[in-house]
Formats: C-alpha cells, sequence, structure tokens
C-alpha cells in the first residue's frame, strides 16, 4: 500500500454537466487539427479566435494578431500545399480559470506532414515535395458560455517552436 493520499484532478470535482472539462478539450484540439486535414473553409477555424488579445506564434513568421492575418495565413497553406496531417503526441492539458470562466493551458507536440504544390516557394526536406516537420505548441485558451458539447473554446495565444 502506498501512503500517497489519493485526490481528484484538477478542476474536479465538476459543478454541473456543462462546464467544459480537460477531456473537452482534448477532443476539441484533435478537431482543431482535422479542420486542417479537411481543409475546412477558414470561418469554422476563425470562430475559435479571440477577437482581442489574440497572438499566434509559428515559426519563421511574425505573430498573428488578427482573425483576418489568421485567415490569409491558412488561405496560404491551403494553396501551399496539397495536403497536410497532423501527428499528435505529448498532449497535455491543464485546466484554470480565467475572470471567473474555465481556462486552459495546452501544450502538444506535432509531427506536421504534408506536400506542397508545384511551383510553391514552401521548403520542403523530404522527396518529391513532402515535408515532415516536428513543432511543439503551447496554447491558452478561455471558454465562452455554452454547453461543453458546442466546443465553446476560444484559442488566445498560441507559440509554436521547432523541435
Amino acid at each position: 500500500m502506498s501512503d500517497t493520499t489519493s485526490v481528484l484532478s484538477p478542476g474536479l470535482p465538476l459543478t454541473d454537466s456543462t462546464t467544459p472539462t480537460t477531456n473537452d478539450v482534448r477532443r476539441w484540439v484533435y478537431s482543431w487539427f482535422t479542420m486542417f486535414e479537411h481543409r475546412a473553409p477558414a470561418e469554422r477555424l476563425v470562430r475559435h479566435l479571440a477577437q482581442d488579445s489574440l497572438s499566434l506564434t509559428f515559426p519563421g513568421g511574425e505573430p498573428l494578431r488578427s482573425r483576418a492575418e489568421f485567415a490569409e495565413w491558412y488561405d496560404g497553406l491551403l494553396a501551399n500545399t496539397k495536403w497536410n496531417f497532423h501527428e499528435l503526441t505529448n498532449l497535455t492539458v491543464v485546466a484554470g480559470e480565467d475572470d471567473g470562466r474555465p481556462s486552459f493551458e495546452i501544450g502538444v507536440d506535432i509531427g506536421w506532414q504534408g506536400e506542397v504544390v508545384e511551383g510553391s516557394q514552401w521548403g520542403t526536406n523530404l522527396p518529391d515535395g513532402r515535408f515532415r516537420f516536428e513543432v511543439h505548441q503551447d496554447w491558452h485558451v478561455t471558454c465562452l458560455e455554452e454547453d461543453a458539447l458546442e466546443d465553446p473554446f476560444t484559442l488566445l495565444t498560441l507559440f509554436a517552436t521547432m523541435i
């Protein structure tokens, strides 16, 4: 028998069945990347970005500070790639609170893979215009006052680094 006392995970007990949990966030993170892979319209992604205080930083670029800047960046991604896939590992989610609303700190390692279109100026590191880059991302997400099943998450900050 261990002398460690068992305790509930952070964010528990739940206050009600609609409050977002770390499992809701994990589901949403996978859904977020799936939207890239299926080339979803920018609006599907933009609705999860903060309107104010947004900062998305990707390797080699200036921070994106607005929904419009993200949409332009995303359009460039779609124009320069035939396909892309995100292999997620080491996903961590820590519950917190921002001004009385649930918030979450997220960390994830990503094996970003894909193929550029012919004539693209984007760099590749594999034959035939294909690429695989290892990236770590840290996110700060807050929640709207909606049911957890409606994906009420708003991405405030994202900082990505090559690993």
